[in-house]
Parts: structure tokens; sequence; C-alpha cells
């Protein structure tokens, strides 16, 4: 096979890749959440990793995450838009938001993690392995 033949296969598998994000697998966001490093999820570590979370985007401590924190935490905003200017509020954000009062609090966070761990756990066993954790993941 030359090169060329080659380059085109794996210019090819790097679209499809791209445009099929639900189906790749991150190994790194999957060890970060496994914190006993059993090879699976469970519903336990799934919680943890969303208190974690909500820790993060609570950049001023306040309890609750207002959809600023949640901008800058992400870092959502282009480094050349003005301070505030206007970001699209993106599926997670409303998935998190469940009264959508655009604040989301540490219970909302969690049940959130805990419907899309649901959602992953296709056979039902209580935790998610490697070949289940497809993004967007917990």
């Amino acid at each position: 096979m030359n090169r060329l033949s080659l380059a085109m296969i794996l210019a090819s598998a790097l679209t499809v890749a791209a445009a099929y994000p639900a189906l790749s697998y991150e190994e790194s966001r999957f060890l970060g959440i496994d914190r006993n490093a059993d090879g699976s999820i469970s519903i336990v570590e799934t919680e943890a990793y969303r208190e974690r979370l909500f820790k993060e985007y609570d950049l001023n401590s306040d309890g609750k995450v207002e959809y600023e924190e949640y901008v800058q935490a992400e870092g959502l905003r282009s480094v050349t838009a003005p301070a505030h200017s206007e970001v699209p509020v993106p599926d997670e954000y409303r998935e998190m938001d469940a009264n959508g009062d655009t604040i989301v609090t540490l219970d909302e966070i969690k049940a959130a993690g805990v419907s899309r761990f649901n959602k992953l756990d296709k056979n039902a066993d209580g935790k998610i392995t490697k070949e289940e954790f497809v993004s967007p993941g917990l």
C-alpha cells in the first residue's frame, strides 16, 4: 500500500471519528472517574465525580453554579470575545439545570449524572465498563 493510500485511509478514519464523537472513548476521563481502578464506574463513583465537577464549576463557592461560572470554568467564551458576551447554552448545561432557572445546584448536577449513568449502563448491571463509556460520558 503506498503512502498516499494510507494517508487517505487515515484521513477518512479521522473524519468519521470526528463526525461521530458519541462513538469515542476517553480513557483519561474514565480513569479519572474510576477512583478504585477496578475497570468499571459505579454509581457511587459517578456521584463523587459529579461532586468534584460541581466544585470546579462553583467558582465563587456559594453552593450554586450560575451559567456565567459554567462558561468560565469550561472556557466556553473565546479569549478575544468581550467579557460577559453572550454564549449559547450547551445541551449539557440544560441537562443539568432540571428546573430551568439557569442555576445548577449540587442535587441537579448529581441527578444528571445518575441519569447519564443509567443511559450508559446498557446491561443494567450497576456499573459502567470501558466499552459502555462513550461520549459525552458522565
